[in-house]
């Protein structure tokens, strides 16, 4: 499917189509986070590791990793992982594999997850997370969490494009969104796009909403490596970025002082986990600290 085939498309289900039955936020954030995965899977067990971490985890009510047709042989242990953990879903896409039309998918099996809970059960912020991130700070979710509740906000990321420029575009690699004004009728869907959450940003400040700066890679929360799906489709010879240049697959970091070093010592730090050979170890960690996703207690 096309970029402008996919933004079209998706524009419209979101005006015309059968509406989700969606909570209006109550002000007591519950979190699911969405990741997608194109042959990436190997940085997304560095994420899950990172994640683990944090210890806010029962913030975290469920982690829906969606894979894009992956070809780096990655699947069977994310259908292990979904398989031992209840609050971990694995959606396997073959189809219009393109980043938005995965993070769409997610929302749709959450909301198919989540259909016969009462309300005040179900996850009211989306958390889209890309597989090339790592987190720094054990108080991440908490503190997105509370500058999505103390500014307001409908959206809440790290913007690219600061002031006085009108919009802030912010980074679409980690980013929380509020499900009752992303189901809005007003409001653009994730679209295919270089940036898939650009116009969604867009469209909410049109529609008087909140989008919140929240310095993500810059402030200590998190890492964006970059160009892993690039990295990727270069591998295996897929997709649209299959023969990208070799000068524009290299990782950015989100232009964070000493980015490179940081993340090799987190990649350092988990090695042990991260080995092939080790995959059953990693499947018993991830289920120990993902067990407590959505109860009454901390991490």
């Amino acid at each position: 499917m096309g970029q402008r085939t996919d933004q079209t498309w998706a524009a419209a289900r979101q005006r015309y189509g059968p509406r989700d039955e969606v909570a209006l936020f109550d002000g007591d954030p519950r979190l699911a986070l969405v990741t997608v995965n194109f042959s990436t899977t190997r940085y997304l067990k560095l994420m899950l590791c990172t994640l683990g971490e944090q210890r806010e985890l029962w913030f975290l009510r469920r982690l829906v990793i969606v894979d894009n047709h992956s070809r780096d042989g990655g699947l069977p242990f994310l259908r292990a992982l979904a398989a031992r953990v209840p609050r971990v879903h694995l959606v396997e896409r073959r189809h219009a594999l393109h980043h938005a039309g995965g993070m769409r998918a997610g929302v749709r099996a959450l909301t198919e997850l989540e259909r016969d809970e009462p309300a005040d059960a179900r996850a009211n912020v989306v958390v889209f997370c890309d597989t090339d991130v790592v987190f720094r700070n054990p108080a991440t979710l908490l503190d997105l969490s509370a500058a999505l509740v103390t500014k307001d906000g409908a959206f809440v990321g790290e913007a690219r494009q600061a002031p006085p420029r009108p919009h802030p575009d912010v980074q679409a690699s980690f980013f929380a969104v509020r499900r009752d004004a992303m189901a809005r009728r007003d409001v653009r869907p994730l679209e295919h796009h270089g940036s898939p959450a650009f116009a969604m940003q867009w469209s909410m400040l049109r529609a008087g909403l909140t989008v919140v700066d929240f310095p993500s890679n810059h402030g200590g929360y998190v890492l964006h490596r970059g160009r892993a799906g690039v990295e990727a489709a270069a591998a295996y010879s897929v997709g649209a970025h299959a023969r990208v240049p070799a000068a524009r697959s290299e990782p950015h970091y989100m232009g964070v002082p000493d980015g490179p070093t940081i993340w090799a010592g987190i990649e350092a730090q988990w090695a042990p986990l991260l080995a092939p050979e080790a995959e059953p170890a990693l499947l018993e960690h991830l289920a120990e600290r993902f067990a407590v996703i959505g109860d009454d207690v901390g991490a």
